[in-house]
């Protein structure tokens, strides 16, 4: 094979760096361009996040708010039953209608829960006080 020579035409050469201008500048005028849209996606993710976490923030409050109800509701419940219990106590010890007798029974069972739920770091267990199990002005049964 002979030496081959390739040469290309003016013409050929004018297109081809033409085609080289235009992509170094598409380079040039599209990278600032390019930036700002990554920034604007960035943006809107870390938008997208925060509004997650904001919903996410808001559902664990109302989540928060309702258990404080529920919890609320159950010591209303519990002090309903304290005070029917206490009534009932006194009435079997003879007391009935017994202000103080009620007012010591509840003092009791309201010492026992919040020992029971750990506010006092302890847990006690209260029967009836000393006072309404022992009374003094009641009679045992035998004599």
């Amino acid at each position: 094979m002979a030496s081959e020579n390739y040469t290309m035409s003016a013409s050929a050469v004018v297109v081809s760096v033409l085609l080289i201008l235009l992509l170094v500048g598409g380079g040039l005028v599209g990278c600032p361009y390019y930036k700002v849209w990554e920034r604007k996606m960035a943006g809107q993710a870390e938008l997208q996040y925060q509004q997650g976490a904001r919903q996410a923030l808001i559902a664990q409050a109302a989540a928060e708010d309702e258990a404080a109800i529920k919890r609320a509701e159950a010591a209303t419940r519990r002090v309903l039953g304290w005070t029917d219990a206490a009534r009932r106590g006194c009435a079997e010890l003879g007391r009935p209608g017994d202000r103080q007798c009620e007012e010591g029974l509840l003092k009791d069972a309201a010492t026992y829960s919040i020992a029971k739920e750990g506010h006092e770091g302890v847990i006690i267990s209260v029967g009836a006080p000393v006072s309404v199990a022992v009374d003094p002005t009641r009679r045992a049964a035998s004599e």
